[in-house]
C-alpha cells in the first residue's frame, strides 16, 4: 500500500472515529438544565475538531502531486526545519514531562494557576529558550485564560494549594 493511500485511510478511519464520538457524546447533553455545559459538550467539540481536521488531512493528501511522497520510504536526515535532532526532539519531550510531573507536584502548595504558570514560563524558557520577559507574558496570559475560561465562565471550583492565592 502506498504512503498516500495508508495515510488517506488513516484520516478517514479519524473522520468515522470524530463523527461516532460526537454523536455518542450529543447523548449525552450538551448542556444542562441550568445552562451549564453537560457531560456531552467535549465529546462533542473534540469529535466534530477531529473529524474537520481529519477531512482537512484527506483533502491535503488528495490535492498533493502523487510523486510529493515518493522519497517517504526512503532514509532522510532527523533534522527537523528548526534545526533539531530526533535526539533533541526527544530529550525535550522528556524535559517536558518532567516539568510537567514538577508542576503536578507544585500544585498541592501554589495552586493550579500557579503552577501551570510556572510550568509555561519553565518550557518557554528552558525547553524552547524564550527571554524571560516574553515567557513571563506568555505564563501571565495562559493564568488569565485559564482562570476566565474555568473559574469565571464554567464556574469550575480551581485548588488554590497551601498558598491560597489564585
Amino acid at each position: 500500500m502506498s504512503p498516500r493511500i495508508a495515510r488517506v485511510a488513516a484520516s478517514g478511519v479519524l473522520v468515522v472515529v470524530g463523527a461516532v464520538a460526537a454523536l455518542i457524546g450529543s447523548g449525552y447533553g450538551f448542556t444542562t438544565d441550568n445552562g451549564q455545559i453537560g457531560a456531552g459538550f467535549m465529546p462533542v467539540v473534540l469529535g466534530v475538531v477531529m473529524a474537520v481536521l481529519a477531512v482537512v488531512d484527506v483533502v491535503a493528501t488528495l490535492r498533493r502531486p502523487p510523486d510529493a511522497d515518493a522519497g517517504a520510504g526512503t532514509e532522510q536526515s532527523d533534522i527537523d526545519v528548526l534545526g533539531r535532532s530526533q535526539r533533541q526532539r526527544n530529550g525535550m519531550l522528556a524535559l517536558v514531562v518532567g516539568l510537567l510531573f514538577l508542576a503536578l507536584l507544585l500544585v498541592p502548595v501554589t495552586g493550579l494557576l500557579i503552577a501551570l504558570g510556572l510550568l509555561v514560563v519553565a518550557i518557554a524558557t528552558i525547553v524552547e529558550r524564550r527571554h524571560i520577559l516574553a515567557a513571563l507574558l506568555v505564563g501571565a496570559i495562559a493564568i488569565a485564560v485559564v482562570h476566565v475560561v474555568f473559574a469565571v465562565l464554567l464556574k469550575v471550583p480551581m485548588p488554590t494549594g497551601l498558598i491560597g492565592l489564585i
